[in-house]
């Protein structure tokens, strides 16, 4: 099935970088911007029904495919280059879905390399979301070198201006709101006491979760409902670590009761957090159960399993680098140990191929 390898090479996109032709204050790598995106979809399409959300999320999988295999390209190259050659850089693409079939049977292949489509009014708002979060990684970089993302920044509050689209204030207002906070976890690398060869931050993090978490629930053959808990948990599982900082389990566990306060004050913090935000007040209700407690119910398993993977993977990276740091070799023994205690699905085949990169 090849899962497992799969996943290593969408590592990927924890170093691929966005903006990369120019100088930044803030790194931001694709994972970061698929996060991004998946968070303020996920409140801006809250609406919807649970199939099409599903599949909107879905989508942004399938357009970060050709990010895996593909070296990073600059908007402005790719513009030429599809100017000069249009055929030619979709065959590129559809190259890049057939090398990546291979790694899948037809089960799950049928189900992940497909892309959906929208009528107008939603296909507008997913441009706009996409356009947004752009425009936020622009401003932020702007401010130390305005040579560089004045320009892109006013060609995309231009193209947002143009766009006749319902609930457009909202949407607005929805992306000041989350990407403030979503930047944080941008900036937030994992494992940060520890030398790393390959950095991820907490929202690269938590793009892979939802990668893994989505891939083991078509594995699992899950209906859309089970999907749909299990997409959104995953997003939002570690939106509390922009208000508390990245607490880590073990520390968590120190003191008995240390990680119910913690649990408490993530609590405190979120609604002050969206209290006097009347667009976002109602949306963050729906939505609770799944920031307070992503691993509990049937879809918790699902998230609990990918968040465990996605940090062996992490550890994975670091040894088969040449770390030599003996914190993730004792890490990766430990994880693999506990998640064969939370998968609720067989995922050994995928852990073999996990640990091969370590020892061919």
């Amino acid at each position: 099935m090849n899962i497992g390898n799969f996943l290593l090479e969408s590592s990927n996109l924890f170093t691929v970088y966005r903006w990369n032709n120019n100088p930044a204050i803030v790194r931001f790598s694709e994972s970061d911007n698929i996060y991004n995106n998946l968070l303020l979809s996920i409140f801006v399409f809250s609406e919807e029904s649970k199939e099409n959300l599903v599949k909107i999320l879905h989508n942004k999988i399938y357009e970060a495919i050709p990010k895996i295999r593909l070296s990073d390209i600059s908007l402005a190259t790719k513009s030429k280059i599809e100017e000069k050659g249009k055929r030619l850089w979709d065959e590129v693409i559809n190259k890049t879905y057939k090398e990546v079939e291979s790694y899948f049977d037809i089960d799950i292949r049928s189900k992940l390399l497909i892309h959906y489509a929208f009528d107008e009014e939603i296909e507008k708002k997913v441009r706009m979301i996409n356009l947004l979060v752009a425009q936020k990684e622009a401003s932020i970089n702007e401010r130390v070198f305005p040579e560089y993302y004045t320009e892109p920044k006013i060609k995309n509050q231009t193209k947002i201006k143009k766009m006749d689209i319902q609930d457009k204030k909202e949407i607005e207002e929805l992306a000041n709101e989350l990407l403030e906070i979503s930047t944080r976890l941008v900036t937030m690398i994992r494992w940060n006491k520890n030398h790393r060869n390959i950095k991820s931050s907490v929202a690269s993090h938590t793009f892979f979760v939802f990668l893994i978490s989505y891939l083991l629930a078509l594995k699992a053959n899950l209906q859309m409902k089970e999907i749909y808990d299990i997409m959104i948990a995953s997003i939002l599982h570690d939106l509390p670590e922009a208000f508390t900082g990245d607490v880590i389990s073990p520390t968590k566990r120190k003191v008995r009761g240390l990680e119910e306060i913690i649990g408490e004050i993530e609590k405190d913090f979120i609604k002050d957090w969206y209290n006097n935000k009347i667009a976002m007040k109602e949306k963050i209700k729906k939505y609770e159960k799944y920031i307070y407690a992503p691993f509990e119910n049937d879809y918790g398993a699902y998230v609990k399993t990918s968040d465990l993977m996605a940090a062996l993977i992490e550890c994975s990276l670091e040894i088969s680098t040449g770390n030599q740091n003996k914190y993730f070799i004792d890490t990766f023994k430990t994880i693999k140990e506990e998640i064969l205690h939370f998968s609720p699905i067989d995922i050994s085949e995928i852990m073999n191929e996990i640990e091969s990169s370590i020892h061919p």
